[in-house]
């Protein structure tokens, strides 16, 4: 996605990914949007004082992380 997103579009953008049964990053790579840029929109618009709801998916991080631990 190489343009710009307004504000609103972004907002609509993120709630689509947090309501997905997808992780930040799967639903990005499948919309044609780099993380980094999702993620900055998400801190942008925290900063400005929107409220959005946290990463809806983090299952795909849970073996590795209990894989370090042991």
């Amino acid at each position: 996605m190489n343009k710009r997103v307004c504000k609103d579009d972004q907002i609509k953008l993120i709630m689509e990914c947090r309501q997905s049964e997808l992780s930040d990053y799967q639903w990005c790579e499948q919309n044609g949007i780099h993380p980094g840029t999702f993620y900055n929109w998400v801190s942008k618009l925290r900063k400005s004082g929107y409220s959005l709801p946290d990463v809806s998916k983090r299952s795909e991080m849970k073996p590795a992380v209990q894989e370090w631990k042991s």
